[in-house]
């Protein structure tokens, strides 16, 4: 039986969209809280509306947590390229994405819309891309 080559569905041309993801570092001095945000991994994605599976997802989590998800004001999935432990997405972290469709002008300057990571799902089978739910919530 001869083998048949299936390629990857997404490939190095999909990914063209720049990401940054950002965790919050507790505040210095007396002050309870978060603060300042690290920039912890910055890498290209495939960036793509939310599908009735993420709004699911969403969905759920009203039911669940719903004083966090009650006012999702925009969602997006996104597929980045498994970095082997490098960075591993978490639901604490936040993301931008650097497009100019994600962002305003406030004062003269660029401002990217800061998405939270929802949810996280590895490709398992092939090891090769990680799907990231992302949304604003309000």
């Amino acid at each position: 039986m001869k083998p048949t080559f299936k390629p990857n569905k997404i490939g190095c041309g999909e990914l063209r969209t720049p990401v940054c993801f950002y965790q919050y570092a507790p505040n210095i001095g007396p002050d309870p809280g978060e603060g300042e945000l690290i920039q912890i991994y910055q890498c290209f994605a495939e960036v793509y509306s939310a599908s009735m599976k993420d709004i699911e997802i969403l969905n759920s989590g009203k039911e669940q947590q719903q004083l966090k998800f009650m006012n999702t004001k925009n969602a997006v999935t996104i597929n980045i390229r498994d970095s082997f432990g490098e960075y591993f997405p978490d639901t604490e972290h936040y993301a931008e994405l650097q497009d100019d469709r994600y962002s305003e002008m406030i004062d003269g300057e660029r401002k990217y819309t800061r998405f939270n990571v929802i949810d996280v799902r590895p490709d398992l089978t092939k090891n090769d891309f990680i799907t990231i739910l992302l949304a604003v919530i309000t």
